[in-house]
């Protein structure tokens, strides 16, 4: 199973405009004026996974858990996924991967955050991307989740998945699971390709 991120920033502006100020004097005419300043604030997030941890088939056939707990940056668009999968990884019904993010606001805009899931329908197998599926949770307890199948947007609201003001960081769980149930015999050597999407967009209102 192949599987991409890409961390997508929209770069949104606000400005500032010095007014020009004129004056007359007298009998004589003056005019005393001020340059206009328009200033451009940035949108700038950075996305960082912290954790990884991973029940997959060890080389006895039975389901291991493993854990790395490095910090790795996922910011600029990038062919790395955040679960490592390989191009020939195998998984079995109980198998997940389940990571720990945390995306940093370094620019001068506050913005929410969510995730886009973009099946590739024409090269995968519909019937195992309806026994993948992907929870998002943020550590203000907001939770959303999909099957990959549906290819569902995650929190793509005014109010996103949270809300990161300058210079702060808010952390979120990205859990895959294959699903144990009766159809799972139907997967066996199928293929998925997905891609996961994290957005940032600009807050207008704190509310």
């Amino acid at each position: 199973m192949k599987k991409k991120i890409f961390a997508l920033v929209t770069a949104l502006i606000f400005c500032c405009l010095a007014v020009a100020v004129g004056g007359t004097y007298a009998l004589y005419d003056e005019t005393i004026s001020t340059r206009n300043h328009l200033a451009a604030g940035t949108l700038t997030a950075a996305l960082v996974r912290q954790k990884l941890t991973t029940v997959t088939l060890g080389s006895s056939g039975y389901l291991e858990t493993t854990v790395d707990d490095a910090d790795k940056d996922f910011t600029a668009d990038t062919s790395d996924n955040i679960f490592d999968v390989s191009a020939d990884e195998l998984v079995a019904p109980g198998s997940s991967f389940t990571v720990d993010m945390a995306i940093k606001n370094n620019g001068n805009v506050a913005f929410y955050y969510y995730v886009e899931v973009y099946f590739n329908s024409i090269v995968s197998d519909e019937t195992f991307a309806s026994m993948l599926k992907l929870t998002v949770e943020t550590e203000k307890n907001v939770k959303r989740e999909t099957f990959i199948k549906d290819g569902l947007t995650l929190g793509e609201d005014e109010y996103g998945l949270g809300t990161v003001e300058v210079g702060g960081t808010e952390t979120f769980t990205v859990k895959l699971e294959f699903v144990d149930n009766g159809n799972n015999n139907k997967a066996e050597g199928k293929f998925v390709q997905f891609d996961l999407r994290i957005h940032a967009v600009q807050k207008i209102n704190a509310e």
